[in-house]
């Protein structure tokens, strides 16, 4: 167990037997603390950061059995050695049919101990290491609510501090779903701007006429329907930060107007006739790499390099599986409905399960499996997961497709296959579908007129049947598959 320092729960009502166990964990570098009855035992583990507990079968209260059985249906990530008298040895083995890890006779030898606390800790290591990071997290908002444990996502919470205190330029680039937000609110709430505004905007939600009134807001009369002036996003950023999400749906236009706008600290509104001064920082976020839509032609050099003052990538969950285990405990800790039902832990089972699969979704499918999961369970532990089966070649994403031309291409081709999975999950339900993923109405239907797909491509075949049916025969009328070509 190099570099952790396993907390060690002791129970037992005789003082002696307490004190031999505490000198002999404390020499194995291990912090240990002591309860004298069941009851106690449970009112420390409520606090969640013990990782063993070593148990006589004989306590005061509810015995060592009932303990054991509590702790494995409330926490049963955390492992339980029982220590028993030779006359109580049926009564240990029937604490092993209950989830125990071992048991120790007495009077017992010092390496006995050891060996078994060594093996039942080495079985719970992953846990174990949750446990160690938010000990030593300082602040579970320090980022946002980001965690990590891997060395990449390590290095850009270090580029959120070093570049939180300046004023330049960001641009966080990451697959959908994997938090970008939360990269920009955190460099906003941490720097000398915290007490301004933290203005966003996705800029895939809108068509080009509405973004620009907007970013820009209008004066009174400007077009049909602009019957008072509104000040548009960038104005609304004055003092604070200004977050752009979505970029790359920008047209070529609509870069050029901005790029004005970030060169000159100035916006005029639609219809008016003066500049406004602004003094805002900006945040750019894409779910695809800028750099190839400039040989695509669909991005401004200029503009490219305006927002790429700073760049922060952002691993996809797939990537960083490590994490999980840590998400699932944080999301379990802080969600109000597991909280009400004293939902504390997931069981091994499920937990592989989403070790294993592999996130298109990233942190924000894994949050809707969760919150499914969480309104599904009615015990403590969560047994049972529901992940939904992609093609196999969604399945098989962590090879690229060699015939891709573009890492873009590739990545595109891998939204529209999930698209494709979760429309049909929804029968083409947008409100729905767009809810689950985490996306806008908006967003979600300019995805997919981009990738051709039709809400109606996903109706259950007697909806389609009772539309045709409806609308009669037409000369000009197409039949369409049930589902939307792939390739």
């Amino acid at each position: 167990m190099d570099q952790l320092t396993p907390h060690v729960l002791v129970v037992d009502d005789e003082e002696i037997i307490c004190q031999q166990l505490q000198r002999l964990y404390a020499y194995s570098g291990y912090t240990v603390e002591v309860a004298h009855s069941g009851e106690a035992a449970l009112e420390r583990l409520e606090k969640r950061d013990i990782d063993l507990v070593v148990t006589d079968v004989r306590l005061p209260g509810i015995s060592g059995v009932d303990l054991t059985v509590e702790i494995q249906k409330n926490y049963p990530d955390v492992p339980v050695i029982v220590i028993t008298g030779h006359a109580a040895i049926d009564c240990a083995v029937e604490v092993l049919k209950r989830g125990a890890s071992d048991f120790i006779v007495k009077p017992f030898a010092a390496e006995a101990i050891q060996e078994s606390t060594k093996a039942a800790l080495e079985k719970a290591r992953v846990f174990i290491e949750i446990r160690q990071l938010r000990r030593t997290l300082k602040g579970g908002d320090e980022f946002g609510g980001m965690l990590s444990r891997t060395p990449e996502m390590h290095r850009v919470f270090e580029t959120i501090r070093m570049v939180a205190p300046t004023d330049m330029t960001v641009l966080v680039e990451g697959e959908t779903g994997t938090g970008k937000e939360l990269v920009a609110s955190a460099i906003h709430y941490h720097s000398p701007r915290r007490d301004g505004p933290f203005a966003t905007i996705n800029c895939g939600g809108f068509p080009d006429t509405l973004l620009e009134s907007e970013l820009f807001g209008y004066e009174q009369g400007a077009f049909t329907g602009a019957e008072r002036a509104r000040a548009g996003k960038i104005e609304l950023a004055h003092g604070g930060t200004l977050f752009l999400d979505e970029i790359e749906s920008m047209s070529l236009l609509m870069q050029s107007k901005l790029l004005r706008v970030l060169e000159d600290q100035k916006v005029q509104r639609l219809g008016g006739d003066r500049p406004i001064q602004v003094d805002m920082r900006v945040i750019a976020a894409s779910n695809v790499p800028l750099e190839a839509l400039i040989s695509q032609g669909k991005m401004r050099s200029d503009f490219y390099y305006r927002i790429n003052v700073i760049p922060i990538r952002l691993l996809p969950l797939r990537d960083r599986r490590e994490d999980i285990p840590l998400l699932v405990d944080d999301f379990l800790r802080h969600h109000r409905v597991a909280i009400q039902k004293g939902i504390t832990g997931m069981s091994r089972g499920p937990m592989s399960r989403l070790t294993q699969y592999h996130w298109p979704g990233n942190i924000r499918e894994l949050q809707n499996i969760l919150e499914k999961a969480v309104v599904m369970t009615t015990g403590a532990v969560i047994e049972k997961i529901e992940i939904p089966i992609l093609s196999p070649m969604a399945a098989d994403r962590g090879a690229p497709d060699p015939s891709a031309n573009t890492l873009n291409e590739w990545l595109m081709e891998q939204e529209k296959q999930y698209l494709i999975q979760q429309l049909g999950s929804y029968q083409g339900k947008i409100a729905l579908t767009a809810k689950n993923l985490g996306l806008g109405i908006r967003t979600l239907t300019r995805k997919m007129r981009l990738y051709g797909l039709q809400k109606k491509d996903f109706r259950p075949r007697a909806d389609q049947n009772a539309q045709s049916e409806n609308e009669g025969p037409s000369n000009n009328q197409v039949a369409r598959p049930r589902h939307p070509r792939t390739s």
